[in-house]
This record gives C-alpha cells, sequence and structure tokens, in this order.
C-alpha cells in the first residue's frame, strides 16, 4: 500500500511536470509559459516588411498568450545583428525572430558565418508571402522595366540600386544575373532608409518587398515598375509583372518567418505554431495583409523547415554565381 502511494505521488508529479512546460490550467501560475514579456526581434529598422508584420502580429500574440508582446527592433550588418542576438538568447520562449528571408541569405552572405539558420534555430511558422515590386523615383526618366533595363544597360554602374538588406540586395542580384545589366549597389540599413534614399533620388531604383513600399507607391512617390510574381497583384492591377516585362525567369517573393533560439522546448513551439497559424487567418489580419499584397502561408513545421533549407541552397548559388562580395 506504501508502494503505491508512492507510485501515485510520482505519477502526479510527472503530470504537474507536463503542466509546468505546457502552462496547463491547474499548474502554478508562477512557473507557466509564459512567465514574462515576450521580446519579438526584428532585424532591421522601424518602418520595413518585418516592422510592420510584427506590429501587426503582436498585440494578437499577446493577447493569446497572456503576456506583452514587445516588438525590438535590433537593425545593423545586414539585419544579422537582431538574428544573432536571438540565436544567443536563451530558449526559453521569451525571446523569439521575425524576418524576411535575410535569415537564409546571410547564410551565404557572411565569408565566416556566425549563425546556422537551420542549426541555430526552432522555425515556429511561415507566416505570408509578398512580391517584390521594382520601384523607381518618380524623377527618373522611366515608365516601364523594359525602359528601365535599356537605361542601365546605356549606362554601365551610373545606377545605384537600394540594398536594404539581404532581401533587397539579392533580389537585385538575381535580376543582374537573369538581365546582364551592371547596377551599383548601395547599402542601407533597412527597406524604409533604401526607400527613401530611392524616393530622393539618391538611387535610381529598389528592389522592395511590397509592404516596406505600399505607402509611397500609393501617394506616388516612388513609381512601380513591375512586380515578381507570376500573376499581377490586385493591388497594382496596372503593373504587369517581371515576365511581362522582358525578364521571363524573375519569380521571387518574401517570406516571413518566426523562429525561436535553438533548445526552445518543444511544447511552446507548437503553442507558438498553433496561435500563429490561428492569428494569421483571421479575417482582420487577412484584411491587413491584402492591403500589402501578402498572402498568408500555413503549413506545418517539418514543411516551413524544408522551405528554409531549400531558400539557404537557392540563395547561396546566387551569391556563388553573382561573386558578390561576402562579409
Amino acid at each position: 500500500m506504501h508502494t503505491t502511494r508512492r507510485g501515485l505521488g510520482a505519477g502526479m508529479l510527472s503530470a504537474a511536470t507536463a503542466g509546468l512546460a505546457l502552462g496547463l490550467p491547474g499548474a502554478p501560475a508562477r512557473a507557466a509559459w509564459p512567465e514574462r514579456p515576450i521580446r519579438l526581434v526584428t532585424p532591421f529598422a522601424p518602418g520595413g516588411g518585418t516592422d510592420i508584420v510584427a506590429r501587426l502580429l503582436a498585440p494578437r500574440l499577446s493577447e493569446a498568450l497572456g503576456q506583452p508582446v514587445i516588438v525590438e527592433n535590433r537593425a545593423g550588418a545586414n539585419g544579422v545583428i537582431g538574428v544573432r542576438a536571438v540565436a544567443a538568447a536563451p530558449g526559453d520562449g521569451h525571446t523569439l525572430l521575425l524576418d524576411a528571408p535575410g535569415i537564409a541569405m546571410n547564410a551565404s552572405l557572411l565569408r565566416e558565418p556566425l549563425y546556422d539558420p537551420v542549426r541555430d534555430f526552432e522555425p515556429i511558422a511561415q507566416i505570408l508571402s509578398v512580391p517584390f515590386v521594382i520601384v523607381v523615383p518618380p524623377s527618373l526618366p522611366v515608365r516601364t522595366l523594359a525602359e528601365f533595363l535599356a537605361l542601365a544597360r546605356s549606362r554601365p554602374h551610373a545606377l545605384n540600386v537600394a540594398a536594404g538588406g539581404p532581401s533587397t540586395t539579392l533580389a537585385a542580384e538575381l535580376y543582374r544575373l537573369q538581365t546582364g545589366v551592371e547596377l551599383t549597389f548601395v547599402p542601407y540599413r533597412g527597406s524604409a532608409p533604401a526607400a527613401a534614399a530611392t524616393m530622393s533620388g539618391e538611387v535610381q531604383v529598389m528592389f522592395a518587398d511590397f509592404p516596406s513600399v505600399a505607402g509611397q507607391v500609393a501617394g506616388g512617390a516612388l513609381r512601380p515598375l513591375a512586380v515578381s510574381t507570376p500573376q499581377r497583384t490586385p493591388l497594382l492591377p496596372e503593373v504587369p509583372t517581371a515576365r511581362e516585362s522582358g525578364a521571363p525567369d524573375y519569380l521571387v517573393d518574401i517570406w516571413y518567418g518566426l523562429y525561436a533560439p535553438r533548445g526552445t522546448p518543444a511544447a511552446v513551439v507548437e503553442r507558438l505554431h498553433a496561435e500563429i497559424s490561428r492569428i494569421v487567418l483571421l479575417p482582420e489580419v487577412g484584411a491587413r495583409f491584402a492591403t500589402l499584397g501578402a498572402t498568408a502561408v500555413v503549413t506545418t513545421r517539418d514543411a516551413f523547415r524544408a522551405h528554409l533549407a531549400a531558400e539557404v541552397a537557392r540563395w547561396r548559388d546566387v551569391v556563388t554565381r553573382g561573386g558578390v562580395r561576402q562579409e
């Protein structure tokens, strides 16, 4: 009988331990995850695409988890500073990363990789996909992508392209490889300052994720020449695709994903995956995504992990073939 009591006690202890890990009802509130505010790190300056998406998701995730979710912009080094900060953070579910393809692209852009996108993170959820839009300042005397290409070919290296991070840099490099045009890359600390430089005419073209420049395009401060998707976007029905504009192989999108540091408990990661998958399908979130030309993506964690690995390989090939200077 004494042994039976001890066995029951062990079983109750195991259940309580599981409850603590999962934050289930009945577990002591002080030990349930999340215990404190969650940092949602974006590795670029405020105003860019990652920042917009993070600030759209944060209050809804906060409501679901019962703790503040605080967006933290950790810009610098083409997005590497913020990504490394999350990779080095404790895997306790209180520090998360929201990033665009830069997390995969930087694996090849860095001469000495400072993180491994597959090894050092727990991929939580792919969130959405948005097209690139190729934009120029209204002062540039071109109205189509074909006219821009002709101008750039007539003036090799004379036209500047805004490099507002790894995604905008390699999207432009992919276009350069496919067309043979020579552009001068000018680096900026994020999409927002890159867009400002394009509006001012400091640079002559930007390959931008649409959320980063949607307002400027709508207001006429930037002129869209083409989108990177197979079909035109309903938000810019008059803007042709790159395929229609003489670049038939130029297909690229910006995809956003949520990550936790390696070692984050599986129960925490699965909870976050479930909550994000639910949030991106909320009607009000979908409506906001639509204004950005974005499409929600809901998939399994295994599918997201495979997508991440495939993107690492794709952009490594672009870096190698283009002879992109590694940092």
